[in-house]
């Protein structure tokens, strides 16, 4: 059976009713049972292990946190979550505490966290890094604040509100029939990629365009291949910093790849029994390697071959 896909698993309810009263996020932070996910610099807190860290308020001591750019993420039963973005002095003050903590890229964990976790850091990631990147008003140049419970954000001159921004990019599997039997599936690798990393392709969806549409030019822009109907197969939330990722497996009618040298340093046309031989993308050995297991085109790419067998 295929796995699931990581950070797709967020159980909480978001519980839309509640950002609006300030008074029901105040009782929800007092709350005796809330759990406290950690920010910094879109850093996710873990132990040594590599599990992730949830706080309580009553853990923290009384002068980290006690402020007001905290996010409410939601319940898990009656149990609320928030996020907190932590400045540098509560990083230093918060590992004094609890010294076997440390703030790391959650990509360097997500293929072994359990798939709830995973999915609750990824959600804080994400309205962390929108949070700290909508300072400013768009219209005015004033300064914004968080507003409902930090899923917002107002000016504080003009009152114009912005919203959490997800930038939709298709990834797309494309696979072609080879003159010698069997399919081949299409993969390249960035140049600033690591030495021997190799993804299917992916690219940003422009104003006025279909999903589809996008699959077929990003496709042909990047590597010169012809593909038709797209296929959508599944999304995935990709808060690295701010995407969804909606992956297709298209089918190729042209074969030669002609590349633009800005998007890919290589591509190739690979069978099932080679990607078989390829190692992972945090090797440290030499040759090809697979995408990390915790994406999205690791899923397109692992699926495609087990369709192959």
């Amino acid at each position: 059976m295929q796995r699931e896909l990581q950070y797709t698993r967020v159980k909480l309810d978001r519980a839309d009713g509640l950002r609006r009263s300030e008074d029901e996020i105040k009782n929800l932070w007092h709350h005796t049972d809330c759990r406290l996910v950690p920010i910094h610099n879109n850093k996710n807190l873990f132990d040594a292990s590599f599990k992730a860290v949830f706080l309580t308020v009553a853990e923290l001591s009384a002068n980290l946190f006690d402020k007001s750019d905290k996010t409410f993420l939601g319940l898990d039963g009656e149990v609320p979550y928030f996020s907190v973005r932590c400045s540098d002095a509560e990083v230093t003050a918060l590992c004094e505490q609890y010294p076997h903590v440390s703030f790391r890229d959650l990509r360097s964990a997500a293929a072994t966290l359990d798939a709830d976790n995973a999915s609750v850091l990824a959600y804080a990631r994400g309205l962390s890094h929108w949070q700290s990147v909508s300072m400013y008003c768009s219209r005015c140049g004033g300064m914004n604040a968080l507003v409902s419970a930090g899923h917002a954000m107002q000016c504080q001159q003009c009152q114009s509100q912005v919203f959490p921004r997800t930038d939709p990019a298709v990834i797309m599997l494309v696979e072609r029939k080879s003159a010698e039997g069997g399919n081949k599936c299409l993969l390249g690798r960035s140049p600033a990629w690591p030495a021997g990393c190799y993804s299917t392709l992916a690219g940003f969806v422009e104003t006025g365009e279909s999903l589809e549409a996008a699959v077929v030019r990003e496709v042909f822009e990047e590597s010169g291949i012809v593909v038709q109907d797209p296929v959508y197969v599944a999304s995935q939330p990709w808060p690295f910093p701010q995407s969804i990722m909606l992956g297709y497996v298209a089918t190729a009618v042209s074969s030669n790849i002609v590349l633009d040298q800005q998007e890919l340093a290589n591509a190739g046309w690979f069978n099932a029994d080679e990607l078989s031989h390829f190692g992972e993308w945090t090797d440290d050995s030499e040759g090809l390697k697979l995408p990390r297991k915790d994406s999205i085109a690791r899923y397109l790419i692992d699926s495609w071959v087990a369709k192959q067998q």
